[in-house]
């Protein structure tokens, strides 16, 4: 006989909980807890990704609800939706949609480069153990690929860049990253531009753009 579809899923939840606490056995307990409790004072870290997990850590690890309950909320800055909401009072004051986005997309890009820790990044394969949905969403548009791309080049032994630039490859813009230098790392990668570029050469009439793009390749 078949187990309903939410017995199965609460057979699922149960052993990957066991599962974690066999992995926990060989830590100590008080260390874990220590851990997940400086994340939690973390600003704003109710709205990291990796919440779920590190509750569970903690929980399984013997944590205090109520302790994590106050940290998560005394820290909760509210950044991510201040910012969503000046944004809206720009709009109803008369500036147009497309600036504010505009400004904002600009100042994140700012925060990215100047806060970008490549190890903390790389930590999201780990964590996740599959591809994030956001990280598939952003490289569909040109304002976040660029911010990769400038990324990539200054961290090229960063996994998770890299990788996004394969994702990026996968999604047909080969033509964008002819000159990123981590993308010729990668032999797909590579010969999807090598393709892209002569095919681009041979459809020109131009020799500048010609000229620009044996330089692409070389």
């Amino acid at each position: 006989m078949n187990l309903p579809h939410t017995n199965l899923q609460y057979a699922d939840d149960l052993n990957e909980d066991t599962e974690m606490e066999d992995g926990l056995s060989s830590e100590n307990s008080e260390e874990v807890r220590e851990e997940c409790l400086k994340s939690f004072r973390s600003p704003d870290y109710i709205m990291e990704p990796g919440i779920f997990n590190e509750l569970k850590r903690y929980f399984i690890a013997g944590g205090d609800p109520e302790q994590v309950i106050d940290l998560l909320s005394k820290n909760y800055m509210a950044t991510a939706q201040m910012a969503n909401l000046m944004a809206e009072w720009l709009i109803l004051a008369g500036t147009n949609i497309a600036d504010v986005q505009s400004m904002v997309e600009n100042h994140m890009k700012e925060l990215v480069l100047k806060s970008f820790d490549p190890k903390k990044a790389d930590k999201i394969f780990s964590e996740d153990g599959e591809t994030p949905s956001w990280l598939t969403e952003i490289i569909g548009h040109p304002t976040w690929r660029s911010l990769i791309y400038r990324l990539a080049e200054e961290y090229p032994d960063c996994l998770i860049l890299n990788f996004t630039i394969k994702l990026i490859s996968d999604a047909g813009f080969q033509s964008e990253i002819t000159s990123i230098s981590t993308a010729a790392q990668q032999i797909e990668v590579f010969s999807r531009i090598l393709k892209t570029s002569i095919s681009s050469y041979l459809e020109s009439s131009d020799d500048d753009e010609k000229s620009k793009l044996i330089e692409d390749c070389a």
